[in-house]
């Protein structure tokens, strides 16, 4: 996959960057704290198609530009013009929604790395990942009541998935904001790293993760995704039809192989 162009502060887009088997996505608005505006929310489905298909990733990483902010959430200037009736705020929180799910359809591991601001929408992005490591200079908020709006419902559910009803009420019902180590005891957030120490760490976990079998961490978060939804509603097949695929696979030959020849597994993918 074609690495989108280089960091650009004005840009105000979501973009790629390939290194390896990591894709890293980039929340680029540093002179907003990556606060995003409509025209980059709406890029994440095409962004994230194009990761997608691409067979040689293996892990996602989700960080904001500059180093200092993880994302503010939606560029508030842009209220009055763009969410200033019923019908827009409707179409605004869509757009948001979808670019969740297409975060949240990845079927590559997608780890959050976390520092200083990760608010509303922000928020909602980290939650679509399926781990997130904060360093301590993060907090989390969602000021949904402070500005007078609903959060999307699509969203809390995956905040629900997170912590438990109380502490999501708690965060809802008085907007505020919240320590890396309290979003660690609530359950909001994985891990929480010293300053300085939040890449390495995130490496670690990437060659952690790229080392292992592609078609079983596949099967693990399509299960898992799908266990976790309301009773009901959890269509089995695929996640068994997944299973097998790691049975008949190459790399399920070369696990127990390198397992019994007492060396590290190279596996392919297939």
């Amino acid at each position: 996959m074609p690495t989108e162009g280089p960091e650009d502060a004005n840009s105000a887009n979501p973009l790629v960057i390939v290194k390896g088997p990591v894709a890293v996505l980039l929340l680029n608005a540093r002179e907003k704290k990556n606060a995003l505006p409509l025209a980059a929310w709406q890029r994440f489905p095409e962004v994230l198609s194009g990761l997608q298909q691409d067979p040689d990733i293996r892990v996602c990483v989700v960080k904001g530009a500059g180093g200092k902010s993880f994302c503010a959430g939606a560029d508030i200037s842009e209220f009055e013009a763009i969410r200033s009736s019923p019908e827009a705020a409707k179409r605004y929180d869509d757009i948001n929604v979808a670019a969740f799910k297409a975060l949240k359809a990845l079927s590559v591991p997608v780890i959050a790395a976390i520092e200083g601001p990760c608010l509303g929408g922000g928020l909602g992005l980290a939650l679509a990942c399926d781990i997130r490591i904060a360093a301590q200079s993060a907090f989390f908020g969602i000021p949904a009541a402070r500005l007078g709006l609903a959060y999307p419902p699509e969203a809390l559910s995956d905040l629900l998935e997170a912590v438990s009803l109380s502490d999501a009420k708690q965060l809802l019902f008085t907007a505020e904001r919240v320590s890396a180590d309290k979003a660690l005891q609530i359950g909001l957030i994985n891990e929480v790293v010293a300053e300085g120490e939040l890449d390495r760490r995130i490496a670690a976990l990437c060659a952690t993760i790229s080392s292992n079998a592609p078609l079983s961490l596949k099967a693990a978060k399509h299960a898992l995704d799908h266990l976790a939804r309301p009773t009901g509603t959890t269509d089995l097949g695929a996640a068994l039809q997944n299973a097998q695929t790691c049975i008949d696979s190459e790399d399920y030959r070369e696990g127990y192989r390198a397992f019994l020849e007492k060396r590290a597994p190279e596996f392919k993918g297939r």
